[in-house]
């Protein structure tokens, strides 16, 4: 039994593999193109909530930066408040003392 094919037949039989090579590997780079754009989407949305993210922690922080001066006093503010304070009692101390003359 002879099998025999014409030269034209494996020409066209050739393309045809070749043809579906080329459609299969068309269908293959779609479709990594198709999941790489949904990976570039989901960092892309994940890029913008972390930006909104950042965004808002500092619009917080600034928040409470100009709230501060409102609710605190630095210690060194409140160590000069109480020194006038403890000055000024001191001179009534002493004006009460002069006054009463020392008679305790």
């Amino acid at each position: 039994m002879t099998l025999q094919i014409d030269f034209w037949e494996v020409i066209s039989m050739a393309l045809s593999f070749l043809g579906m090579l080329a459609a299969g590997g068309k269908m293959l780079l779609t479709q990594i193109e198709k999941r790489l754009n949904e990976r570039f989407q989901a960092l892309e949305d994940a890029r913008k909530d972390a930006e909104f993210s950042w965004t808002r922690l500092e619009r917080e922080f600034l928040e409470f930066r100009a709230d501060m001066p409102l609710n605190y006093v630095r210690r060194e503010d409140y160590i000069r408040g109480q020194t006038v304070i403890e000055a000024k009692l001191d001179a009534l101390y002493n004006k009460i003392e002069v006054s009463q003359g020392g008679h305790w």
